[in-house]
């Protein structure tokens, strides 16, 4: 037969009952005031915060943009001679979507978001800390980004 440990406490028949009262009005409103304005602050904050990190980080004129978006479609339409290249058997893009293009001087990379692209930056060759996004354009059916390494 098992048998089974007993504690022993003291025990009083007599219980303590403390009256409990409702917080004070005040101090519901100064929580939800407190609330209220923590609540303002974070979003505030994070509104800032998003725009920040969304927006191109180096600027461009609207003409500078302007330019670059007419040169990335004249691309994609066909419009400017951009021949195809092999990237695996049977998939074929533009050599400009995998090399990126001559503007002014300088190398532009481009993307069209929710496609398959050949870029560096989608290839995974270079990390997002080594691209200067200069234009992002959501006037299209689908987000156009247009990049430059950085040096």
């Amino acid at each position: 037969m098992r048998r089974h440990a007993v504690i022993q406490a003291p025990y009083s028949p007599t219980a303590v009952v403390r009256e409990v009262r409702a917080a004070p009005a005040q101090s519901i409103r100064l929580y939800w005031m407190l609330f209220t304005v923590s609540m303002l602050v974070f979003s505030t904050l994070l509104v800032a915060l998003t725009a920040l990190l969304l927006t191109p980080s180096t600027s461009l004129t609207p003409l500078e943009a302007e330019i670059i978006r007419a040169a990335v479609e004249s691309r994609l339409d066909e419009t400017f001679d951009d021949p195809l290249i092999e990237v695996t058997p049977g998939v074929f893009v533009r050599s400009s979507n995998i090399r990126g293009f001559r503007l002014n001087g300088k190398v532009y990379y481009y993307y069209i978001e929710g496609e398959r692209n050949f870029d560096p930056l989608s290839r995974g060759a270079v990390d997002h800390n080594d691209v200067d996004v200069v234009l992002r354009d959501l006037t299209g059916s689908q987000p156009l980004v247009v990049y430059r390494l950085r040096t």
